[in-house]
């Protein structure tokens, strides 16, 4: 009799232990630039025997020289699937440097999201003056790092983001332009590398040409 005990608790430990499928992250695939940071959302999968029953997690990466990843689920294991998903666990993930990284849980699972960064331009204008004067040449220059491949320029007036006055594109960082009116005078610049883009504006101050005095007699 006692064994026959044994075996039925065994059994409907295993059955409660095969309806829990476990928790999950969504979405399962993610591509970002590193530097940015994302929030996925994570729960427990529905199922069977485990409807009811608590649960916590703790999220982390498995590579974080690439990303990392902080985070938790916790409450009660649901019946249905969730519709669409439950906001009872957010899990925040960083790009840190390219390459490929997952998601997982602490003491559970496999890879829960795979993580893949790109690597991010980073861009900076540099202008050999602050202060111009007007009708002089204004001489800027874009510097470029975090990436190894030849980058394409392409300049335009006005605050970044605006494409309506284009300037030009080429592979040269320096551009030069004249100013006509005084006041603050803006260009940017969008740098493509391979599939990567970054962009950067500068501003010049224009100032009218002081007046010489007339020579005394």
């Amino acid at each position: 009799m006692r064994t026959t005990v044994m075996i039925l608790l065994t059994t409907a430990v295993a059955l409660r232990m095969a309806g829990q499928a476990g928790p999950a992250v969504s979405p399962s695939e993610v591509t970002m630039r590193a530097g940015e940071t994302i929030l996925l959302h994570g729960w427990q999968h529905p199922g069977g025997f485990s409807c009811g029953f608590p649960y916590h997690y703790e999220f982390f990466s498995d590579m974080p020289a690439v990303a990392t990843a902080h985070g938790f689920a916790s409450g009660p294991s649901v019946c249905q699937p969730p519709d669409p998903v439950p906001d009872n666990g957010v899990v925040s993930v960083t790009a840190v440097a390219p390459g490929i990284a997952h998601v997982r849980a602490q003491d559970c699972c496999g890879d829960l999201s795979t993580i893949t960064v790109l690597p991010r331009i980073v861009v900076q204008i540099h202008a050999e003056a602050a202060r111009v004067l007007v009708g002089e040449p204004v001489v800027v220059t874009a510097l470029v790092s975090g990436y190894d491949q030849t980058p394409v320029f392409s300049w335009y007036r006005g605050r970044m983001g605006d494409f309506s006055r284009p300037i030009r594109q080429s592979a040269d960082p320096r551009l030069t332009f004249i100013g006509s009116e005084t006041g603050v005078s803006y260009v940017w610049v969008q740098v493509l590398a391979g599939s990567v883009t970054s962009s950067a504006e500068i501003g010049v101050e224009l100032v009218i040409p002081p007046r010489r005095r007339a020579a005394q007699h």
